[in-house]
């Protein structure tokens, strides 16, 4: 089992403002990725995601705190865990971090680099690192295949 940060990148057909805005607007977050989405775009602002992370379902809100913000560069989030992967899990203090990095590449394409760091030894911890693994890569598909709701 490694605790080694969790880090995927992709290059993506959209202008990193288009970009920034389905990760940042809560009505564009619930539109996409999660159910419903609760956002205070500002440091120490909240970043909570309800109802489904991508084709995941959540039986409760996962998401926390905004620690990193640097507009159309940087969103960090201490991410709490959803509670469906065990209290051991869900509710370490502190919590893991996963942060998006936007880098333009031109006016129709960003490099997103999303990595989530805060990994912890054990069976429970490498479980619930392959179910985020797993959520993150169906995010970064829909985003790659232009499989946005409208």
């Amino acid at each position: 089992m490694t605790t080694e940060p969790l880090v995927l990148i992709e290059e993506l057909p959209m202008g990193v403002e288009d970009l920034w805005a389905l990760w940042t607007e809560s009505a564009k977050v619930a539109n996409w990725l999660a159910g419903g989405a609760t956002i205070d775009l500002r440091l120490g602002g909240t970043y909570q995601l309800s109802g489904h992370l991508a084709d995941r379902p959540l039986r409760e809100p996962v998401g926390g705190p905004i620690v990193g913000l640097e507009e159309e560069y940087l969103l960090k989030v201490g991410w709490r865990l959803p509670s469906e992967l065990g209290p051991a899990v869900s509710g370490a203090t502190p919590a893991t971090t996963f942060g998006v990095w936007f880098q333009p590449l031109g006016p129709n394409r960003t490099r997103l680099r999303l990595e989530h760091d805060g990994w912890r030894e054990g069976e429970d911890w490498a479980a619930a690192r392959r179910w985020q693994t797993e959520a993150w890569t169906a995010v970064l598909e829909r985003l790659t295949k232009g499989n946005l709701p409208t």
